[in-house]
């Protein structure tokens, strides 16, 4: 890893990754991209044609002589960013592929940014969802998601000389993070299920960017789940942030949702119900065989929106 390209450097994750990368000794240039369409600037991200005619793409690679692309700009829900879009972005995710198993690039590394909303959230799920476990394919979200790895590992079979790895991150938190899960869980006053107390689990941030550049350092190949440490009860995380909880039924706010938010009524957003009825957890024994190891666990998660909850509302309201 020498020359690196990422792609959704805007959003928390990508912008947080641009500068770990720019600090770490041995890389020779980091890229942040964004598509030429984005109306958002940032300093030091350079906007990038995502359009049908991907050759500019392809000289963009050559021109910076780019060895690895990390790429943080398919799955939205798991880009730290508030609101916005909630499928994944296949199309650029299509676009950039082709570029980068374009014959005259040399990338050897490609490692994806995906979400573990693949997984479905059901009665009928797994206690710990696996690799190569069931997929929500009946879902938008979880359909986009894997209409995109599956052109991903597509690329990665025309390409043998290039090692593809899908990283499948769990839901998001930190400082200037703004997750679904982490902005419920910054509500001043949590929902608490009736008749269920689901199983639940954290990323930190940290902890994602450490794992896109252990998987981009050992040119990674396959799909991996990446959570931080352990998981916990949805009523444990309620005590161990220490906020007040009420009861409410099992069903979405939906239309309500911001007449609730205005009044401080706890409830539960569009989304997140099947979760913290039947719960989300995904097994990262996978990538642990492979040598990553979290820095934090689920403690440490909580006490990072314990320490944050008014940065991630505001965030979150966006």
């Amino acid at each position: 890893m020498h020359n690196v390209l990422v792609t959704g450097a805007a959003d928390p994750l990508g912008r947080r990754l641009v500068e770990h990368l720019r600090q770490r000794e041995g890389i020779g240039r980091v890229v942040g991209v964004e598509p030429a369409t984005s109306s958002e600037w940032i300093e030091g991200v350079e906007l990038v044609a995502f359009d049908a005619d991907h050759r500019a793409l392809v000289e963009f690679l050559n021109d910076n002589e780019i060895d690895t692309v990390l790429h943080c700009g398919l799955a939205p829900d798991r880009s730290g960013r508030a609101g916005g879009p909630r499928e994944a972005r296949v199309i650029e995710t299509m676009r950039l592929g082709a570029a980068i198993a374009h014959p005259d690039v040399a990338v050897a590394a490609w490692v994806v940014a995906s979400s573990t909303a693949v997984y479905p959230a059901s009665s009928q799920s797994p206690l710990l969802h696996r690799e190569d476990g069931d997929t929500a394919t009946d879902e938008a979200v979880a359909g986009s998601l894997l209409e995109a790895e599956d052109y991903v590992r597509d690329v990665a079979r025309r390409s043998p000389h290039m090692n593809v790895s899908i990283l499948r991150l769990q839901q998001l938190v930190g400082p200037g993070v703004a997750g679904p899960l982490s902005a419920l869980l910054s509500q001043p006053l949590l929902p608490a299920v009736v008749g269920y107390d689901a199983l639940v689990q954290l990323l930190a941030i940290e902890d994602a960017v450490a794992a896109l550049v252990f998987a981009a350092e050992i040119e990674l190949a396959g799909v991996y789940n990446v959570a931080s440490v352990g998981c916990l009860r949805w009523s444990e995380a309620r005590r161990a942030l220490g906020r007040p909880s009420l009861p409410v039924l099992p069903f979405e706010a939906g239309p309500l949702a911001p007449l609730a938010r205005r009044v401080g009524i706890p409830h539960v957003p569009d989304g997140l119900l099947d979760l913290l009825r039947f719960g989300h957890v995904v097994d990262t024994a996978k990538l642990a065989s492979a040598g990553f190891q979290p820095a934090y666990d689920q403690d440490a998660c909580l006490g990072a929106l314990s320490r944050h909850p008014d940065e991630v509302l505001s965030r979150a309201s966006t």
